[in-house]
């Protein structure tokens, strides 16, 4: 089973006060994405959503249940309930600001060396190995445990494990073998044989110096300035110096200098604002619809002004297979001439192993 499955079997939406069961959780999911989906204008009804994916009747849940119930996997209710509260909360923005708290749903309780059919079932960060040349779909795996990062003071490899976070490992400056795992240089320490820095500084071939952070508006050119998050340097021909901006939310001043924050907004010409995308029955030009839109030519060459966005097919209504016309909404594809998800076949539910 693919970790990102189980990611996606974690978003959800819903109230700390009601945690939600295990039985619940898929159609608390989808009706939490779809939601979410439709308030960044990806749909234009939570329904629709719905009915453009396949989200709830995920087949590799059932083996998940079958490992809860096993109890191979503990599924925890309160961390459900967060993760779909944070789901529900997510921005319209290209960050997933939610996956970390959804880590949290589901726990492998399956030690080291332990059977397992799926890596949801392996305790902390193991993973269920298999024999590569093994093709039966239901031949029992194993936890396999990472080996500890090298902490700061013990020997290290440069091919082998890695040093815990904010160290590296060292070289002998007459052998250039390596050594032990060492700390990064802070600011105003010696890098000039390589060494690297902490995060915020950088070294200037000698010495590692402190990374200078700018607000909006001040300018980010040189090695040892950054701009303060969430701002980004930008610098075009006719903007010098390159200064820090920050995207712009919907219905906020942009420019060519000054994106838009939000995936469903574009900066119009026009009225030099961050402006929702086009959908059904707008104009679209060289700008492209909402999701639930395509853009369909006026039909004269080179002649966009015509162009109207025109509303994708819902679940059941007839479509062209060859392509041409607006399209299935979401997940849909034009099967015989009708838009409908496709079928996934279904074999048996592997038998979850015996963890002793």
């Amino acid at each position: 089973m693919k970790p990102s499955t189980i990611y996606m079997l974690s978003l959800g939406t819903g109230l700390l006060a009601c945690t939600p069961s295990i039985e619940n959780y898929p159609s608390e999911l989808e009706e939490a994405f779809c939601a979410w989906q439709h308030a960044c204008h990806q749909y234009a009804r939570p329904g629709d959503c719905v009915e453009a994916n396949a989200i709830e009747s995920d087949p590799e849940y059932t083996y998940l249940m079958a490992a809860v119930s096993k109890g191979n996997v503990e599924y925890d209710r309160e961390a459900a309930a967060a993760c779909l509260d944070a789901v529900r909360e997510r921005s319209c923005t290209f960050e997933d600001d939610a996956k970390s708290v959804c880590d949290e749903v589901f726990h492998g309780r399956i030690g080291r060396n332990g059977p397992c059919l799926s890596t949801a079932e392996c305790a902390g960060d193991a993973v269920c190995g298999f024999d590569p040349n093994d093709t039966d779909m239901c031949r029992v795996g194993a936890c396999r445990v990472f080996a500890e990062p090298v902490k700061i003071g013990e020997p290290c490899s440069l091919g082998g494990v890695g040093c815990e976070a904010d160290a590296f490992c060292a070289n002998d400056p007459v052998t250039f073998l390596p050594t032990v795992c060492t700390a990064r240089v802070k600011a105003g320490g010696d890098c000039s044989l390589g060494q690297p820095c902490v995060e915020t500084a950088a070294c200037d071939g000698s010495e590692c110096r402190e990374i200078e952070l700018r607000g909006p508006g001040e300018e980010c050119s040189g090695q040892f300035v950054a701009c303060e998050a969430p701002g980004v340097c930008r610098g075009f021909e006719d903007l010098e110096p390159p200064t820090c901006v920050v995207a712009a939310e919907l219905g906020a001043p942009c420019d060519f200098t000054i994106p838009c924050a939000r995936f469903d907004t574009f900066c119009d010409e026009t009225s030099k604002l961050c402006t929702l995308l086009p959908g059904p029955g707008q104009g679209c030009g060289s700008q492209s619809c909402l999701p639930y839109a395509a853009c369909e030519s006026s039909g004269v060459d080179g002649d966009s002004t015509g162009s109207r966005c025109v509303a994708r097919l819902d679940a059941g209504e007839s479509c062209a297979e060859d392509g041409s016309g607006a399209g299935c909404l979401g997940a849909l594809q034009c099967i015989a001439g009708t838009c409908a998800l496709p079928v996934v076949e279904v074999g048996d539910i592997c038998q979850v192993p015996d963890a002793g």
